[in-house]
């Protein structure tokens, strides 16, 4: 194994610690089944908690249930996926480019101030049971008649050191790309002027501009095109959640000093668009396009094909960074007060020009493995089909939710949070996150996978898991069964709940043979070193050669 360099470490520690959070979010999420098909099964673990929870009074069956769902999307969306998105980018964006990050400081603080938010919000959750089920959900958090104090205020605490680290990694990405050492640089405005395709506007007018850079970001490779698109909504997506927190934050304080304000100060309908608008970033648009960068990477390097369509996607990703602008309302189609046009041109009509940009995602993706015929099947090329198996998938039940009238009746259900959310993070994001691993392994330690049967446990369990158990409980939604609602015992739909936590654990089989596959082609000494300091490893070394 070659010696592994500064930002190859860090790109590792960022992938291992983003695996734990998986890990967290998918214990919370068997918790949650469990306690929805037999509830009193966690009677022993929940007396062994409470006796070590900060709280006056011994929480309720549902104040735990609650207080693991809210903890856990962002423990698996802002823990898991965005921690091995920072790693890979750090990677794979100086890589492609041939220079080094611009500010290499500023990668140890991401890494910290990461974890450190991420861990603030999952204590708040999981052991203050703040449980406002939709986060900063306008006014839910502020009745702290039913939502802890001290809980809700060191959770948006958390999140917003989350959404300022997440500023502060979009400011690094950006500043390294447009970074002078670039013979090929440009400013930012010009930037900007691309992204949103104003510059070939101005061209179809006859007033094309001199200073604007290329169409085709002066041929930098599509991958960092797609991170550039991607980040403004990733930047965008944060300052939204950073306001939405400071204003939770002022209503905490001012409780905690008793000068409670009063929430409908803040007009709901408004605050909910704006919400939906800075979430549906990651939600629809940032998720597209990163996603799409990877396959455009991945996909051409694993197959020694060309990308197919390699002048076309450019813009496909300019279209989806569009129309990520304007689909918000796709969230709001069951809210009566919702105008109505917003719901039909934003929420229904807008939304459609999403599954227009992944299908010729999509299609150029298959094509280019298509016309690469005879491929391998390496381990990160069979994970990357399984992640357009999960998009097609989650994609399929997006496209039904997103009607006016369909959506009356699937949009509180477990149909939108499973066979949509779910097949989406976990069939989608979750198995592109892991062929990213498979792929960069070999790269930045030159060794290979230890066992093609793990690999093959791995995907398989993975795969069937959560595919099952997203169209089970997808199911179960189409059938009646409400989301974020702990159900009394028995239920009609504890037979879903079940194949679903069975589904669970054949899921977490799948992830353990990841683990002990990757932990055993590393070895120990090598996986120690990305938590131990060097000098502590040839100490002991030398102890041991004397």
């Amino acid at each position: 194994m070659k010696k592994i360099g500064w930002m190859e470490k860090w790109t590792l520690r960022f992938a291992v610690v983003g695996l734990i959070f998986l890990a967290m979010s998918g214990f919370e999420g068997i918790l949650m089944r469990t306690q929805l098909a037999a509830p009193d099964a966690l009677n022993g673990m929940e007396t062994a908690l409470n006796a070590i929870r900060p709280l006056d009074h011994e929480p309720t069956k549902a104040e735990l249930f609650y207080g693991m769902m809210t903890a856990h999307p962002i423990v698996g969306i802002y823990g898991f996926v965005y921690m091995l998105v920072m790693g890979a980018f750090y990677f794979l964006v100086p890589y492609l480019l041939k220079k080094e990050i611009r500010h290499k400081k500023l990668v140890p603080v991401n890494f910290w101030l990461h974890v450190g938010g991420v861990m603030i919000c999952w204590l708040s959750g999981f052991f203050g049971i703040f449980n406002a089920m939709y986060t900063l959900y306008w006014p839910l958090p502020v009745y702290f008649d039913r939502v802890p104090l001290i809980p809700t205020i060191t959770f948006i605490i958390g999140a917003a050191i989350v959404m300022v680290n997440i500023l502060l990694f979009s400011y690094n990405m950006f500043s390294t790309v447009l970074s002078k050492s670039n013979p090929r640089s440009y400013s930012f405005g010009q930037f900007l002027r691309a992204a949103f395709g104003i510059s070939r506007l101005m061209k179809w007018l006859g007033k094309e501009d001199e200073n604007a850079p290329d169409l085709d970001y002066n041929g930098l490779p599509v991958f960092i095109v797609a991170v550039g698109r991607g980040s403004i909504d990733t930047v965008i997506n944060a300052i939204v959640l950073l306001v939405a927190g400071v204003l939770i934050l002022v209503y905490g304080v001012a409780a905690l000093f008793g000068s409670p304000l009063d929430p409908s100060a803040v007009d709901a309908l408004v605050y909910k668009n704006w919400f939906w608008w800075g979430l549906d970033m990651v939600a629809d648009g940032n998720a597209l396009m990163y996603t799409a960068g990877v396959w455009y990477l991945l996909i051409p390097l694993l197959t020694g094909r060309e990308l197919v369509g390699r002048s076309v996607v450019k813009t496909v990703i300019m279209v989806d960074l569009l129309v990520s602008m304007g689909v918000w309302s796709h969230h709001l189609l069951g809210d009566q007060v919702q105008p109505l046009f917003m719901r039909i041109l934003s929420g229904q009509l807008i939304t459609w020009g999403e599954f227009f940009t992944m299908g010729l995602t999509i299609f150029a993706s298959l094509m280019t493995i298509w016309k690469a015929r005879p491929v391998k099947m390496t381990p990160a090329l069979r994970f990357i089909l399984g992640s357009i198996f999960g998009f097609a998938m989650g994609g399929v039940a997006g496209l039904i939710q997103a009607n006016v009238g369909l959506n009356m009746v699937f949009h509180n259900t477990q149909w939108v949070v499973a066979l949509h959310a779910h097949t989406f993070l976990l069939t989608g994001v979750g198995m592109m996150l892991f062929g990213v691993v498979y792929a960069l392994l070999p790269m930045l330690t030159e060794l290979e996978l230890r066992s093609k049967r793990l690999v093959d446990v791995h995907f398989w369990g993975w795969i069937v898991g959560s595919v099952v158990m997203a169209y089970v409980m997808g199911m179960a939604g189409s059938q009646g069964m409400l989301r974020r609602m702990l159900y009394p015992h028995p239920n009609p739909y504890t037979p879903y709940t079940v194949i679903a936590m069975g589904s669970g654990i054949l899921m977490a089989v799948g992830f353990l043979a990841f683990l002990v596959n990757v932990v055993t082609t590393l070895g120990w000494t090598n996986v120690l070193s990305l938590v131990v300091p060097e000098r502590w490893l040839e100490r002991k070394a030398e102890t041991v050669a004397a």
